[in-house]
């Protein structure tokens, strides 16, 4: 009965050390061509913890066995550093000489609250407060909203903004009572070319504002990808996590990764629509952005490409930026590798189903 048992046990070890290797190869291959694997990399933390389980239990044992997962989860370094959490940034320190540093935020804002989806009736001035008092040079929001006839009206946001007085906004949805769904930048400095990119049958979408800083020209792309669009029953059933074999069960689960696989299919193809105005970028780049997509996905390496990662380069603890029940990094800060980033801050303020994350940029 026992060596039975350890039979099973390297079989599960076979079995989950090459769903990681899956994880590690979803990031090569576009949702578009072939989905499946992206399921992989939405699981790469669960399937990291599972291996590292097993390389303690044949430890134990002292079993040879635990060399394969240690080497796959090695074969995929690079996706460690990007999702675990660090106690020191690799840039800690660094100093800044020139002074020519850009103070960078990056916000989902949930449409101020409009819905309701929290109880306060004054998240909406949370947020405005929030984001004055942390006197960003440059403000990306993504799900930013407008309405003339109510206190998210334009001008109101151009005066509570007044030391951002730059401006660009698109919207994917705007109705004949000037009711405006879309995404945002505010800048210090003067923006002195626009562009927009939209999205086949979504309403999300990215903009580029081209900025004046100094003697240099910065190009601030500001996305945001695909989401997946839960209702109330997606959440419901994630909440209850029971797994029964039941008919309901099995349609909830059903209704959930269908709607997964649309949202990969769908951000694969944005993300590359977003990568091709990065790459012919005459200026330096910095992406902030909402991807609804973890650092193990096709989206990520497709948009960050060549780009360090602001969390990477100069954050510490926990990355985590969705405050959902899989509290995954989904928002990004990226930026060109002629800059460096001297300090990134994930805030925990719990205005939206986002976090707020923000770096300071060095413009060499």
């Amino acid at each position: 009965m026992k060596k039975f048992f350890e039979y099973i046990l390297i079989w599960l070890n076979y079995l989950f050390a090459f769903a990681l290797l899956i994880s590690h190869v979803s990031v090569l291959i576009s949702p578009d061509f072939f989905w499946p694997p992206a399921f992989f990399g939405l699981a790469y933390p669960l399937l990291l913890i599972i291996n590292i389980i097993f390389i303690f239990y044949w430890l134990f044992r002292w079993k040879r066995i635990l060399f394969l997962s240690l080497i796959v989860i090695f074969t995929g370094y690079n996706h460690i550093i990007n999702t675990i959490p660090k106690f020191k940034s690799k840039n800690y320190g660094v100093e800044n000489p020139s002074g020519k540093e850009i103070k960078v935020m990056s916000y989902n804002v949930r449409a101020f609250n409009i819905y309701n989806w929290l109880t306060d009736p004054n998240t909406n001035k949370g947020i405005f407060n929030f984001i004055r008092s942390e006197h960003p040079d440059i403000i990306c929001l993504q799900e930013f909203f407008t309405h003339e006839k109510s206190r998210l009206n334009p001008s109101r946001y151009y005066k509570l903004f007044e030391e951002t007085p730059y401006q660009h906004v698109e919207y994917s949805y705007k109705n004949s009572s000037n009711t405006g769904f879309g995404i945002a930048t505010f800048s210090k400095y003067r923006i002195i070319e626009k562009g927009s990119i939209s999205f086949e049958k979504s309403a999300n979408l990215a903009i580029f504002s081209d900025i004046l800083f100094h003697n240099d020209t910065l190009r601030i792309v500001n996305v945001h990808l695909q989401s997946v669009n839960l209702k109330a029953n997606n959440y419901a059933f994630l909440d209850s996590l029971k797994l029964r074999y039941d008919e309901q069960n099995f349609k909830e689960f059903q209704d959930l990764s269908l709607k997964l696989k649309a949202a990969f299919i769908k951000r694969s193809k944005q993300a590359e629509l977003v990568s091709e105005i990065i790459k012919r970028s005459p200026h330096p780049v910095i992406i902030c952005g909402d991807l609804n997509d973890t650092p193990v996905s096709y989206s990520y390496r497709e948009i960050k490409g060549g780009l360090k990662d602001a969390w990477t380069e100069a954050g510490t603890g926990f990355g985590n930026t969705y405050l959902g029940k899989f509290p995954f990094r989904i928002d990004y800060i990226f930026y060109d590798k002629k800059l460096k980033a001297i300090d990134y801050e994930r805030v925990k303020t719990r205005l939206s189903d986002h976090y707020p994350v923000m770096a300071k940029i060095l413009v060499p």
